[in-house]
């Protein structure tokens, strides 16, 4: 759904407005993410992030105070398998306000919680953590960025069976044992991803011995030389993470990459990483909030699709 066929969340706290975005704000909104992250996001990135007519479900609220937008908090709602079932969860991104506005505008927008059976956050300032905190989030482990170099993957990939093949999205991911928590990659969400104004995407299906096993998505950034990858997403894989990794390497080294990032809450993936020479540059608390507790994971499989991780720093 559309947030502009949600119902309107339009209210009032004290002297701050919280209320939907509009593409015509896009330029102020530009301008916050200078102001408060340092690192200005252009507004054809932020068109595609917030309002994109396809991909998953986005709420983006801006906080108006005194007729000027000072803050903003948008969620990501996607679906993910537990328990052999389906849930809901959702991830805040571009939560940000001014300095001066913070404690009239923070608040607000972080009490704001979307109709999920949980929410997830990876990372955020010493700020934001108390606000989590306050908010009932609890953390529940670490999100890891690892660094590979591609030129140094794995030449025995082919020869173990592995390849990536012509995208079919009819092919879901593997199962994952049941008490993990992991993004059912849907078509719509790694379409919406693959459309990202600033890198050029390839989308996949990873197989192996024959067998398709899920979605493999892949980000190269050109603007830097040498050109830089990004491993979006992979299946979750009980067994040959290493083989399926150096042949994702393999193919960002032929784009021109000698290195790439990929992005672990999972044991077994980083072990491949690190069995690859792959070195963590980028650590990220996980938090974790299940209003009602009825999902209750005891380990997750979450990659680069969580918010919007993906496009950056790549």
């Amino acid at each position: 759904m559309d947030q502009r066929e949600r119902p309107n969340p339009v209210r009032t706290v004290r002297d701050v407005l919280l209320r939907p975005s509009t593409e015509s704000e896009l330029e102020r909104l530009s301008d916050l993410t200078e102001i408060v992250y340092g690192v200005r996001r252009e507004p054809d990135v932020l068109r595609w992030l917030l309002f994109s007519s396809r991909g998953p479900d986005v709420e983006s609220l801006v906080a108006e105070r005194r007729g000027r937008v000072v803050g903003h908090v948008a969620s990501l709602e996607c679906r993910y398998r537990l328990h052999g079932g389906t849930v809901s969860g959702a991830h805040r991104m571009l939560w940000m306000v001014e300095a001066e506005s913070r404690g009239r505008a923070g608040v607000p927008l972080a009490g704001r919680s979307p109709d999920t059976d949980f929410e997830v956050v990876l990372g955020g300032t010493a700020a934001t953590k108390a606000m989590l905190v306050m908010r009932g989030f609890r953390e529940v482990g670490e999100a890891l960025e690892v660094r590979l170099s591609a030129t140094a993957a794995s030449t025995t990939a082919e020869s173990a069976g592995v390849s990536l093949r012509e995208y079919d999205p009819a092919v879901a991911g593997p199962a994952a044992p049941e008490d993990t928590l992991v993004n059912l990659a849907e078509p719509d969400h790694l379409s919406w991803l693959a459309a990202c104004p600033e890198h050029d995407a390839l989308l996949f299906t990873l197989e192996r011995s024959g067998e398709a096993l899920g979605p493999v998505l892949l980000y190269v950034n050109r603007a830097n030389d040498p050109p830089t990858g990004r491993v979006v997403h992979m299946p979750c894989l009980a067994e040959g993470a290493g083989l399926v990794l150096a042949a994702i390497l393999d193919r960002l080294r032929r784009e021109g990459c000698p290195e790439a990032s990929v992005l672990t809450t999972e044991e077994s993936l980083l072990r491949a990483a690190e069995s690859l020479g792959g070195d963590v540059f980028y650590r990220r608390p996980l938090w974790f909030r299940s209003p009602n507790g009825a999902v209750e994971p005891a380990r997750f499989y979450l990659t680069y699709m969580e918010g919007d991780l993906a496009y950056r720093r790549v």
